[in-house]
């Protein structure tokens, strides 16, 4: 099984739910909805999955009394298939991304550079989250 992360810091210029809506019509075949099954209990979350990849994406926002400047955006999927034929399962902004390497020291295939990349040519300034 192949595990596939990224995580990136987008700018908080836009409340929660716009950010959400626009990373929706960028990525595309995705919906936000907001997450209030307890899982995020510490932050506002608006949470997508694409059903026909396994695709996961949530967005975490600002918690309640606190001042920051980004919101960060995960995005998780795990695949049996190679990363070419999983990719070419995906919406075409998530196809673009994703290039063969290697797993890192974590176990996990890490495309936060490639998704921080992609959502900046596409309108929206990000960056790779710190570990």
């Amino acid at each position: 099984m192949k595990n596939i992360l990224a995580e990136v810091e987008i700018p908080s210029s836009l409340p929660l739910e716009d950010m959400a809506k626009k990373l929706g019509t960028i990525i595309g075949r995705i919906n936000f909805e907001r997450e209030d099954t307890g899982r995020f209990e510490e932050v506002p979350a608006l949470t997508a999955k694409d059903e026909n990849s396994g695709m996961t994406f949530v967005l975490l926002g600002i918690p309640e009394g606190e001042t920051c400047d980004a919101y960060i955006l995960e995005f998780s999927a795990e695949t049996r298939l190679s990363i070419s034929e999983f990719s070419g399962n995906l919406p075409r902004f998530m196809s673009d991304i994703f290039i063969e390497k290697d797993v890192n020291a974590r176990g996990y295939f890490d495309y936060s550079n490639e998704l921080a990349t992609a959502l900046t040519a596409n309108g929206i300034s990000a960056t790779k989250s710190a570990p």
